[in-house]
Order: structure tokens, then C-alpha cells, then sequence
């Protein structure tokens, strides 16, 4: 059982967190400062060190977090999804409403990341993999069913990802309003008619 207060550690780091994401958002990796991040959280500064070691190691906890919660959203979604189209295509949907309910993590992924690009790729590697191996393993099922076709699964489940995340970010960046669930529908539509038989 988790004690009290190893519960009330983990609510402050995702307080930080929570204040990162919004700082960071604001006013990018290089204007944000560790101050304004605590102050944003409601902790001190010596507090946010205690969690975490630098600007750079919280600004990367803050991608690897987002993308850790969008596997484990779509990988509970998924079990209760029978056949490998239709968890293909809910899939696609959840990723596309994270993203259009996350504007602050795509402004920080759009952000100037000059300085992290080498940490922020080995940090995030295993989350982002992580990530992949889901279309992949979906993709895997669906040729072993005959309802894909016979691609190589994880170049096919990184297009995919690419795609998505790509078109999202286009549209959460500059559109006013809120991408429609016919842009989703029809980005499934786009996705499974490169693999359906």
C-alpha cells in the first residue's frame, strides 16, 4: 500500500510538472525560467531541484510524462477493442484527441529545442518507442487476421505516427478552433486505406 507520504511526493512532482508544462508552453525551453516554473506550481524553487536536476531534466520529464499518458490512454482503450481495424482507427482517434486536448505539449514540442535535441531523443526514446509498438503490434495482428496487408509493421506503424502527429500539429497550430472529429475520421480513412485489403 502506498503510505501518505510517498502520495503527497508524487501529487507535488505533478504539480511541477503541471507548472512546467504551462510555463514552458508560454514562453518556450529558452525563455522559461525554474523560478517562474515554481512559482506557477506553488512550491518553491529549492523544491522543484529536489524532483528534478535542471531546467533541461524537467523540461524533458515533461515530454516523457505526455507521452507515456498517451500510450497507457490508448493501450486501456484498446482492450475492450476487438479486430485490428477498429483498434487501428481508435487508436488514430486517440492520439488525435490527445493532441487536440494537449495544446500546451504541442506548443512545447513546436517550441525552439536548439541545445536538447540529443538529450530530449534519448530521454524520450523508450516512450516514443513505446508508443510505436502499439501501432505495430496492432498492425501485426491485422496482416496475421489477413485484414492488412503484408507490410513491414513498423515502418508502417511509424508513417502512421508521423502522420498523425504531423497533420495534428499543423492544424493545433494554426487553426483558432478545435480540429472537427471529421478531420480525425478522415485521417483513419487516409491510414487504413494504405493498409486494408
Amino acid at each position: 500500500m502506498t503510505n501518505n507520504g510517498d502520495t503527497q511526493e508524487s501529487g507535488k512532482r505533478a504539480l511541477i510538472l503541471e507548472g512546467a508544462l504551462k510555463v514552458f508552453s508560454q514562453k518556450g525551453f529558452h525563455g522559461a525560467t525554474v523560478e517562474e516554473v515554481a512559482e506557477v506550481a506553488g512550491v518553491g524553487k529549492g523544491t522543484v531541484y529536489l524532483y528534478f536536476g535542471s531546467k533541461t531534466d524537467l523540461f524533458v520529464s515533461v515530454v516523457e510524462e505526455k507521452l507515456k499518458e498517451l500510450k497507457e490512454v490508448v493501450i486501456e482503450r484498446l482492450h475492450n477493442t476487438e479486430g485490428a481495424r477498429a483498434k487501428l482507427a481508435e487508436s488514430i482517434k486517440l492520439h488525435w484527441e490527445f493532441f487536440n486536448r494537449s495544446r500546451e505539449f504541442v506548443k512545447v514540442i513546436l517550441s525552439d529545442l536548439s541545445g536538447l535535441e540529443r538529450e530530449l531523443d534519448e530521454r524520450t526514446r523508450e516512450a516514443r518507442s513505446g508508443f510505436v509498438g502499439v501501432f505495430q503490434s496492432v498492425i501485426e495482428e491485422g496482416i496475421n487476421r489477413g485484414e492488412f496487408k503484408d507490410v513491414e509493421p513498423r515502418m508502417a506503424a511509424y508513417a502512421i505516427e508521423g502522420a498523425i502527429s504531423f497533420v495534428a500539429f499543423e492544424n493545433l497550430v494554426n487553426e483558432a478552433s478545435a480540429p472537427s472529429i471529421n478531420d480525425a475520421s478522415q485521417l483513419v480513412d487516409f491510414c487504413l486505406n494504405g493498409l486494408c485489403r
